[in-house]
């Protein structure tokens, strides 16, 4: 199984997008995805198709839009979203989210997850990091970032 997991701002809109467009996406609405990086948005397509990995959303957009929606607005292959532990860090709430998925499927202990993380933070833990592309969120996602996700997952 090979899993993605995004973060939206600082990722798929930033600075550079918000000067742009005079603001940020705070929502999925048809009015808000042109607000989006759209090259962006269809690197990260790009890098599930090439690789074959799904989308596990770790942005705080989680809670205040849904992965569900964010996926079908701007047609991700998301399939779930982090938990939220208290006062932790985003690695934590990676962490758990990996555990609690060898826990559920035992397969997994033995073929394992192949995993890569991008966010425009940096609270990954120190395991984490080999996987882990961080983003410019005055930019957002780059073309070399995209070339370094591809590298951790793996082409099929």
């Amino acid at each position: 199984m090979k899993v993605l997991f995004l973060d939206i701002d600082g990722v798929l809109n930033s600075k550079r997008s918000a000067v742009a467009f005079n603001k940020f996406p705070w929502d999925v609405k048809p009015e808000d995805i042109p607000l989006f990086d759209l090259v962006a948005v269809a690197l990260i397509r790009k890098v599930c198709k090439e690789t074959h990995a799904k989308i596990v959303l770790s942005s705080t957009w989680r809670h205040t839009v849904g992965w569900e929606r964010v996926g079908q607005a701007l047609d991700l292959p998301i399939i779930d979203a982090t938990p939220t532990k208290i006062n932790g860090k985003r690695g934590h709430e990676i962490e758990m989210w990996l555990e609690r998925q060898c826990t559920r499927h035992p397969e997994l202990q033995t073929t394992g997850i192949t995993y890569a993380i991008v966010d425009d933070d940096s609270d990954m833990l120190e395991a984490q990091r080999p996987f882990f592309v961080q983003t410019d969120g005055e930019n957002g996602l780059t073309l070399a970032n995209y070339d370094a996700l591809v590298k951790i997952l793996g082409k099929i």
